[in-house]
């Protein structure tokens, strides 16, 4: 097995995943500046990333040329699956956030570590036990008040709610495929092959679906390429980063975070309220993914 470097102490990794949620909680502003189709979005973010790191990652990949091709198969795959459900998360994700609040979408989005406990627990990693199971309730009970309240107003509706729940799944399966692919990759390599597969499942979709690619106005274009720079180059990457030297409860702390930034941001800069609904469900969900992770990190020891 190729051995990955790992980070030089706790403290670095930590700051990079802090930089990494910084930088992913902005990508709602881009979004909402970027008057484009969702998956013409997600599109040009994965494709900036890919872009930017070719390169290195092309060279990454001539160097591992001596791993057992055993080894290099499974986790090119690994790789390459894992940008599908990359590409998924954003599609569905970017879309909800044209249908739905900033914190509706975000709130939502942020289940990614439960539906990885669910998962693990599929695979046979262990089933959750009494504390993870009143977290998962918890989340449950605010999606119900998030849906009830989507339901309700009228410039929300449960599709978008369905889009944001969808676009957190496909993120726990991203996670789940990358951290595998990341214990036998560079993070260059990684993020080349994902980013890169994700693009190619993007465009293939919006040539088939008639998507336009491109007519957009500069505050558009601006938008759209400071989404792949800032929210794709530095914030998933430093969150693939982290995945392949610390355990998934680290990135899951830092997702917490998005929906609570990504909400505060919106109404910052956008001054788009939190609607109550969103809160209430919003607290719910947060306190049920933070009891989960209390629950990961006394498994931790």
């Amino acid at each position: 097995m190729l051995s990955i470097p790992r980070v030089p102490s706790r403290r670095t990794a930590v700051v990079v995943a802090l930089l990494g949620l910084l930088a992913v909680s902005h990508s709602v502003l881009f979004i909402r500046l970027a008057d484009a189709p969702a998956v013409t979005i997600a599109f040009m973010r994965v494709l900036v990333g890919t872009l930017v790191f070719a390169p290195f990652g092309a060279a990454a990949l001539r160097a591992l040329e001596g791993v057992d091709p055993g080894i290099m198969r499974r986790a090119v795959l690994l790789s390459l699956g894992s940008g599908a459900f990359l590409a998924a998360h954003f599609a569905s994700w970017i879309a909800s956030m044209q249908r739905v609040s900033i914190a509706e979408s975000m709130v939502l989005v942020s289940l990614t570590p439960i539906w990885i406990v669910l998962i693990d627990a599929a695979l046979g990693r262990g089933a959750p036990g009494r504390l993870l199971a009143g977290a998962i309730a918890l989340c449950l009970a605010g999606t119900a008040v998030l849906g009830f309240q989507g339901a309700q107003r009228v410039d929300g509706d449960l599709l978008g709610l369905g889009l944001a729940t969808a676009g957190g799944v496909c993120m726990a399966v991203y996670l789940t495929a990358g951290r595998t692919a990341r214990q036998h990759l560079p993070v260059t390599a990684y993020v080349t092959l994902c980013y890169g597969s994700a693009a190619a499942w993007l465009l293939a979709g919006a040539l088939l679906g008639g998507v336009p690619l491109g007519g957009f106005g500069e505050q558009t274009w601006a938008a759209m390429i400071a989404l792949g720079l800032v929210s794709q180059v530095i914030g998933h990457t430093s969150y693939n980063w982290t995945l392949g030297t610390l355990p998934p409860v680290f990135v899951a702390v830092c997702l917490l975070g998005e929906p609570i930034l990504g909400a505060l941001l919106g109404l910052l800069y956008l001054q788009e309220a939190i609607p109550p609904g969103a809160a209430a469900g919003g607290v719910l969900i947060l306190a049920g993914l933070g009891l989960a992770l209390a629950a990961e990190l006394r498994k931790a020891g």
